[in-house]
């Protein structure tokens, strides 16, 4: 049931008493999985149960590898404020990507903004720029446009290794390995 009163679209109890009543509940009941932890107060005042949140991102070490890498916006050059930034796999996690140094970037904005949104609607341009991985390929033999003048390929110790300096304002991969 979306909650009119905040929007969030989980279930909402109008009163803490309501939600103390369904998590007892619940946990009583001992239902097969998951389990609720807690209830919160939302915005607008209702009441939603809490669940342990499945994060299937970077570890904290691993973004700070890479943040440390890239230390800017790949695409952009654009300095990004640590809580504005955006870890992205150019191997989609939901396609097989691993959290590995050569498989994430750093972009501004999110998933539909900024250059992370660039990538994720101009997908033919983001794969010939190396921000996107064909699955099967090993983005470790794709080199990436480092905000439009250099191609790199990451390593797994968060590095980069600068391949060549791009010519014009669209080069790619192919531009590297003459036929």
């Amino acid at each position: 049931m979306k909650s009119p009163a905040c929007g969030c679209g989980r279930k909402a109890f109008l009163s803490e008493k309501d939600v103390t009543a369904r998590f007892e509940k619940i946990r009583r009941l001992n239902l097969p999985g998951e389990q609720p932890t807690g209830f919160t107060q939302c915005h607008g005042g209702v009441w939603h149960l809490k669940f342990a949140e499945s994060d299937t991102g970077p570890s904290p070490k691993l973004r700070s590898l890479v943040e440390a890498r890239d230390q800017v916006c790949v695409r952009c050059g654009l300095q990004v404020p640590r809580d504005e930034d955006s870890i992205h796999h150019r191997i989609p996690r939901g396609r097989g990507g691993e959290n590995t140094a050569e498989n994430l970037l750093l972009l501004c904005g999110s998933g539909t903004t900024g250059c992370h949104g660039w990538v994720e609607s101009h997908r033919a341009e983001a794969y010939n720029a190396g921000y996107l991985v064909h699955t099967g390929i090993d983005p470790l033999d794709v080199p990436v446009l480092l905000r439009g003048t250099n191609w790199a390929y990451p390593t797994p110790d968060g590095k980069w290794v600068i391949s060549g300096h791009v010519t014009g304002p669209h080069g790619s991969p192919s531009d590297l390995f003459p036929a």
